[in-house]
């Protein structure tokens, strides 16, 4: 994962401006997620939604606020996550990698949880004014309680669904 968000950081420093076009000026996601959460123990699968909109401060650069909520037996994740996007759009689809940063709320008395979501995924275009997000993938550190506590680093996140573009 950290060799994916090495890759999209190069090419958005390494790639000359004039290769990447804005069509729009923000991007309005929903969909479905898939929440997998793992301890030392065990793995739980959760589905859910999720949401995001991006606001474009520069052609190649949206910041994103992506919102999700997963559940499983009576209990629910409810992820908020702020951060910038690395963007490069073409005629037929855009790839994307982002870091975001935020918290995860966990309904079954964990509380709320310091959280980031490294990923990326491809929107394909299928007009000018909407997309599919074929994928969206983000691996998930979860901080585990207060001052000492360690971290859950092995969850993911998937998410698929559709993309509005606002703007032009």
């Amino acid at each position: 994962m950290k060799r994916l968000v090495l890759i999209l950081t190069v090419m958005a420093v390494l790639v000359p401006t004039s290769l990447w076009a804005q069509d729009n000026k923000a991007d309005i996601f929903g969909g479905f997620s898939i929440l997998s959460l793992s301890d030392s123990v065990d793995r739980t699968t959760a589905p859910g939604w999720q949401a995001a909109v991006g606001g474009n401060v520069t052609p190649m650069f949206p910041v994103v606020g992506d919102f999700g909520g997963q559940y499983k037996d009576g209990g629910s994740a409810m992820e908020y996550l702020f951060g910038p996007r690395a963007t490069h759009r073409t005629d037929k689809a855009s790839v994307f990698g982002h870091a975001l940063f935020g918290g995860t709320h966990f309904s079954d008395g964990g509380g709320n949880h310091f959280t980031m979501a490294y990923g990326g995924g491809v929107d394909v275009n299928a007009g000018d004014k909407m997309a599919v997000r074929v994928v969206q993938f983000d691996w998930m550190p979860i901080k585990n309680g207060g001052t000492g506590a360690g971290w859950t680093k092995n969850s993911i996140r998937l998410g698929f669904g559709v993309v509005f573009k606002i703007g032009s």
